[in-house]
Formats: structure tokens, sequence, C-alpha cells
């Protein structure tokens, strides 16, 4: 989920980042937050990648946040907007662009609660995080970040997009939390491939998006094949 501050005060977009990181993770919500100071700056972005929810300060230099809003419900943008402002003088116009909440600064918790709600977000997938214990210290690994999970020889090894971490814990024991997650496939026995990062499937191996191959169950392979690709349509009707 890809979220969007667009406001000129940077007291005010981090005062609305600490409710978003808290909101957040309570909720159990992966989220990427990216700041914008001027409404230019967001609509040249909006071009390149989709946001799914941005909050939009009105009182800006140049184009006000609600010449955006125009701009986006003209085009018929999907975005989620939420309105922040100093004052009420264009709460009735936020109807008519469709805004799902309108904030009135300084924002305060209860109202960012209800904005929030009136959102509807709801957790990515069905296992967000992998809580872990790497030396002593509890981490909190995105689920969308590992490619798969092995073991090595005493060892059960987490490959992420960025690390290999390495812990003294069994296989199922580490993973058991991921079999409510229908993107973690066991591809043959002590692996765990998050079928996110398959690229394709080349006779007996799954190409991963980082290059990396792992093998399939020979014997089982027509079945693991089926619930690969079973997901991929799953993920293409939910993008229509």
């Amino acid at each position: 989920m890809n979220i969007a501050l667009v406001d000129d005060s940077a007291a005010d977009r981090n005062s609305l980042k600490l409710y978003l990181h808290v909101y957040l993770k309570k909720h159990r919500i992966t989220a990427e937050l990216e700041e914008f100071t001027c409404a230019e700056e967001y609509l040249e972005a909006a071009q390149h990648r989709t946001f799914d929810v941005v909050f939009l300060d009105i009182y800006m230099k140049q184009k006000t946040g609600m010449d955006v809003a125009r701009e986006l419900f003209a085009a018929g943008s999907r975005t989620k907007l939420i309105f922040l402002s100093s004052s009420t003088d264009f709460l009735r116009q936020s109807y008519s662009v469709r805004a799902v909440y309108y904030l009135v600064k300084p924002i305060v918790p209860e109202e960012f609660e209800q904005a929030m709600q009136f959102l509807e977000l709801q957790p990515d997938y069905a296992v967000p995080f992998l809580e872990i214990v790497q030396e002593n210290v509890p981490r909190s690994i995105p689920t969308e970040k590992i490619l798969y999970i092995d073991v090595q020889g005493h060892t059960t090894v987490i490959h992420t997009e960025t690390e290999c971490i390495s812990l003294a814990v069994s296989f199922g024991k580490l993973t058991a939390s991921l079999e409510a997650d229908e993107r973690f496939l066991p591809c043959i026995r002590g692996i765990l491939v998050n079928m996110q990062h398959i690229q394709d499937m080349d006779g007996n191996l799954f190409r991963l998006s980082n290059g990396e191959t792992l093998p399939i169950n020979i014997r089982n392979k027509k079945k693991i094949g089926e619930l690969w690709r079973t997901y991929l349509y799953d993920q293409m009707a939910k993008e229509d």
C-alpha cells in the first residue's frame, strides 16, 4: 500500500507520520509513506506510480489541495482522499470530489482515528509480519519482503530481498504462522517460497525475482504448479 502525504508544512507532515506509524503498526498494515512539499511534486509522482491513499493539505502555494482533488476526480482516480486544513472553508466542496474525510488542523487523535476507520483499510496479507527473535532482540519481518525460507544444517534461514537471517529454530516452528497466508507454498521438503517473488516455473524449478532458482518436488510437481497458477489468476483478478 502506498500513502502520500502532501503538505508544505514539515511540522504537520511529521505529526501526521507519527499518527500513521502508530495506527498502521497497531492494525498490522504494511505501507510505504512518501512525502511531498507541494501539489506539483505529488502530481508528477502520481504519473509514474499509484497511491492508494493521499493526505492532502488544502492551503498550499500555486496549486491548492482542492485543485489536485479536482484533477484526480476528473481523471477517475481510485485514490482515497483525506483533506487537511486549518479551517473548514472547503468542507462542503470536499463532498464534490468524494473525499473520504476532512481533518482540521491541529489533528487530534480521536478525529484521526475516525478518518482512518472511514478509509476501511485492511491488512494486505493474512500474515503481514513474521515475528522472530534474532540474537535476543525481537524483530518483525514484513512477509512481503521474504523470498523464501529454507533449512541449512541445524539452522533455518529467512531469505529476504536485502538479507539472509539464520535462526536456531526449527523450520516447522518458524513457518507455522505462514500456513494461514496464501502466498507461501512448500515447493519441496524444507523450503517455503513466497509466490509473490516467483517469476517463472522452468521444468522442475521455480525462478525467483532475484534470479535464484528453487527445486520443485517432482512427485507433487503438477499440484504445486496448479497452486502457483491459481495464485497468479487470483492476483490478476484482484488487480482488475
